[in-house]
């Protein structure tokens, strides 16, 4: 996962555990390979804890089960690093929003 950190699981307590900081995330689920995950969705935030709870409560797309995140201390960096993972992953909620 090009991620630097994750995955965690997509629960309360799971997100309770992130810090509240600049990032950059992604919203997954298993894949079918042994170890992999799809990411469903790629998001910015400027405070993690905050956009995930958000999230768990109004998911963009359904079966997301664990989240990937990285911290990006500006604005710039996490808009950048958004669009890169994007156009890697493809993610079906950031399709469907178009």
């Amino acid at each position: 996962m090009p991620f630097s950190q994750g995955p965690f699981a997509f629960t309360n307590a799971g997100i309770n555990s992130a810090n509240e900081v600049g990032s950059v995330y992604g919203l997954a689920r298993p894949s079918a390979s042994w170890n992999r995950y799809t990411i469903l969705y790629v998001g910015k935030t400027g405070n993690l804890r905050k956009r995930l709870q958000e999230h768990f409560n109004n998911p963009p797309v359904s079966g997301i089960t664990h989240f990937f995140a990285e911290v990006h201390g500006t604005e710039a960096g996490r808009t950048q690093r958004e669009y890169a993972l994007i156009q890697e992953f493809k993610p079906v909620g950031n399709i469907l929003l178009r």
